[in-house]
């Protein structure tokens, strides 16, 4: 009798070794299993679809690179720009191409400009990320504050955005986050950059510039989506 138990008790401990591998893979299963369903108890990170820059071909306008002076501030206009006024001043802007894509040279030939832009969607702030090159030497376009950028409908210039709060921060040298900016309605937008603001534009050579870029917001919800070029 003896015998027979010291058998049973062998072949008991030789299964236990068959199975507690087993067993250790089955709790670990299920640990795996707990942490998956936390995970999916979170919110799911946000996918952005649609929106943003316009797909197309840049106008092409330049022929040479204008090169960049100082800055000059105050009354420098001669008398033929001083007695032209702010009425021509404006319809000379609205003269200026408006690009689609995401990079174009300004309006000058000054800069080459490049932006990215957070997700995109009705009455959600979005952050332009604004790229400044000078043309003619490569460097970076560094130590403007774009803060002040023209924005508004395409079909509709005298909608503009309601954002009043627009911040612009050189996260590098010729780098500049900007925002944030609302857009109200769905639809194709104007987004015309400015820097070098503060200095005077009648010298052919001064560092203020300007360009613009057609941005779509995407109807439907107001769910964040993504610039879709």
């Amino acid at each position: 009798m003896k015998m027979k138990a010291d058998t049973r008790d062998v072949d008991e401990r030789a299964a236990w070794r068959h199975l507690r591998p087993l067993l250790f893979a089955f709790g670990s299963a299920l640990a795996l299993g707990a942490a998956c369903s936390d995970d999916d108890d979170e919110p799911d990170a946000v996918q952005c679809v649609g929106g943003g820059a316009v797909a197309g071909a840049e106008l092409l306008h330049c022929e040479a690179a204008q090169p960049i002076g100082e800055c000059v501030t105050g009354a420098v206009e001669e008398e033929e720009h001083a007695d032209a006024g702010a009425e021509d001043h404006e319809h000379e802007e609205e003269e200026h191409a408006i690009q689609s894509g995401r990079e174009a040279d300004d309006d000058d030939c000054k800069y080459r400009v490049r932006f990215e832009n957070t997700c995109v969607a009705v009455n959600q702030p979005v952050t332009f990320t604004l790229s400044l090159t000078r043309k003619f030497d490569g460097m970076p376009g560094a130590g403007t504050n774009p803060a002040f950028p023209e924005i508004y409908l395409a079909d509709d210039v005298s909608h503009l955005s309601p954002s009043n709060d627009i911040t612009a921060t050189e996260r590098s040298p010729g780098t500049y986050e900007i925002g944030p900016v609302v857009f109200d309605r769905a639809g194709r937008w104007v987004v015309r950059f400015h820097y070098f603001e503060t200095c005077s534009e009648i010298p052919e050579d001064s560092p203020h510039g300007h360009v613009a870029f057609y941005f779509d917001v995407p109807g439907g919800s107001s769910a964040p989506a993504q610039s879709g070029y």
